[in-house]
C-alpha cells in the first residue's frame, strides 16, 4: 500500500490525531525497514555470488597447480611395449 493511500484510509477512520500521528510514524518506520532489507538481501546475494566465484576459481587453480606438479603427466602408469631382439 502506498503512503497516500494509507493516509486516505486512516483520514476515513474515527481516530484522534495523536493515534493517527503513531500509526503514521510506524507505517514509515515500517517502509524504512522493508527498503532496508531488500537492501540486505542484495548484499547478501552479491556475497554468495562472490564466494563462490572465489570457491570455483580457488578449484581451478588447484587442479592447475596438480598438473604442474606431475610435470603435465597424467594419473596412471604408462606402458609401452617393445620388440624382443633375437640374441646372436
Amino acid at each position: 500500500m502506498q503512503f497516500n493511500e494509507f493516509q486516505r484510509r486512516l483520514n476515513r477512520c474515527h481516530v484522534d490525531q495523536q493515534t493517527k500521528y503513531i500509526l503514521t510514524h510506524m507505517f514509515e518506520v515500517q517502509i524504512e525497514f522493508s527498503k532496508q532489507l531488500d537492501i540486505a538481501a542484495n548484499l547478501i546475494s552479491a556475497l554468495t555470488e562472490a564466494v563462490q566465484n572465489f570457491v570455483s576459481l580457488h578449484e581451478a587453480t588447484q587442479e592447475k597447480v596438480r598438473l604442474l606438479l606431475r610435470g603435465g603427466i597424467p594419473d596412471g602408469v604408462e606402458v609401452h611395449s617393445v620388440r624382443n631382439e633375437p640374441e646372436d
